[in-house]
């Protein structure tokens, strides 16, 4: 995997010792920072389910501000490496999904763009996590005015037209999975 665009450009992340991590296609990450813009100077942006960090990563390359999340030991310590390693910023943390949306709200954190990408065969309290995320995110709100959250997940999963405080804009199709957006109504 490549980073596209930005200061990283070119730059490599090594994802053969990621393990059966499912990454994000090409043709989605495009997508994904088309609609966001090539500049996101000073944006506050939160990779809530980084696995191999290519989201959050190619943010931080195009300016932003990153907080990444991953829960996986193995993954974590190689996402905080190449940060080293590449001697850029981002904030770590290393909670599940789940329980991070709590403790970012009680810290009064607030992002411009939020990507929610969890394991797809995940489930939390009997429903899909991605889901559940979307359920925490609209009860302890994290986003910013005019934010976006943008949610990968499986085509097959029809997610809400509303939840809680959270409305979706539209979902894109790419292949077998689907990108849901929603803002704040």
């Amino acid at each position: 995997m490549r980073i596209v665009t930005g200061t990283l450009r070119g730059r490599r992340i090594a994802s053969g010792r990621l393990g059966n991590l499912r990454l994000t296609s090409s043709r989605l990450k495009e997508s994904i920072f088309a609609m966001l813009g090539a500049e996101l100077q000073g944006a506050h942006f939160l990779d809530l389910c980084a696995g191999s960090g290519q989201i959050g990563l190619e943010a931080l390359s195009r300016g932003a501000h990153v907080v990444f999340n991953e829960p996986d030991r193995r993954r974590y310590s190689m996402l905080r490496s190449i940060l080293r390693e590449w001697k850029v910023g981002g904030q770590m943390y290393d909670n599940r999904a789940e329980m991070l949306i709590p403790r970012l709200h009680e810290e009064g954190r607030s992002f411009d763009t939020i990507y929610v990408d969890p394991p797809y065969h995940i489930r939390h309290g009997g429903e899909p996590l991605s889901l559940a995320l979307l359920g925490k995110l609209s009860a302890m709100p994290l986003l910013r005015e005019e934010g976006l959250i943008l949610t990968q997940h499986q085509k097959e999963l029809e997610l809400p037209e509303e939840i809680g405080a959270l409305r979706r804009l539209q979902a894109r199709d790419y292949g077998n999975t689907r990108l849901s957006i929603y803002v704040s109504s």
